[in-house]
């Protein structure tokens, strides 16, 4: 396995260990940190080894997952795209910050990582996030980071980031 790790000022964010599954399953299975993104969820000890090679080694070309983890070393959420699709060059957003860990900017230092990496070094060239209706909390931190709405999904709150639109806001033509 090729691990990517990318560093940022407060944060780095890096593709899970084996052994870390573990904190996945609590990160999903706590109400506070997924209730407003539809969980909790719970990853069954009979699936975690596929999910493993889906998302994270050797991954199926279609998904990249990472863990965030903070200057100590500790992880406080995970971020990730999913369901690349090779004709569009477009993929899902997931990201979520455990609710002890909220409010501290890794967010958005977590996103601007994968999103450098996924459309200046993986290839992609769009990012959608189909965000449910109801959380206003990822609605308005993607609005503010650069990501636009899309109003033809009246289901969720779709929200969509180019790779042009990125790297303008990379480059300091747009503000975050």
């Amino acid at each position: 396995m090729k691990i990517i790790t990318k560093k940022g000022k407060n944060i780095y964010i890096r593709p899970p260990k084996y052994e870390e599954t573990a904190y996945i399953n609590k990160l999903w299975s706590d109400v506070d940190t997924t209730g407003e993104v539809g969980g909790p969820f719970f990853l069954p000890e009979g699936k975690v080894s596929s999910w493993f090679q889906k998302m994270v080694d050797p991954t199926d070309g279609h998904n990249f997952y990472c863990l965030i983890f903070n200057n100590k070393d500790e992880p406080v959420g995970e971020v990730s795209f999913h369901r690349f699709d090779d004709s569009t060059k477009t993929a899902e957003l997931n990201i979520k910050i455990e609710r002890i860990h909220r409010g501290k900017g890794y967010a958005k230092e977590a996103l601007f990582l994968l999103l450098d990496y996924y459309f200046n070094e993986f290839g992609g060239e769009i990012m959608i996030d189909p965000v449910l209706l109801s959380n206003k909390r990822a609605q308005k931190m993607l609005l503010s980071f650069g990501f636009e709405h899309d109003p033809s999904n009246k289901e969720v709150f779709l929200l969509k980031m180019t790779k042009d639109m990125f790297n303008k806001i990379k480059d300091g033509i747009l503000p975050t």
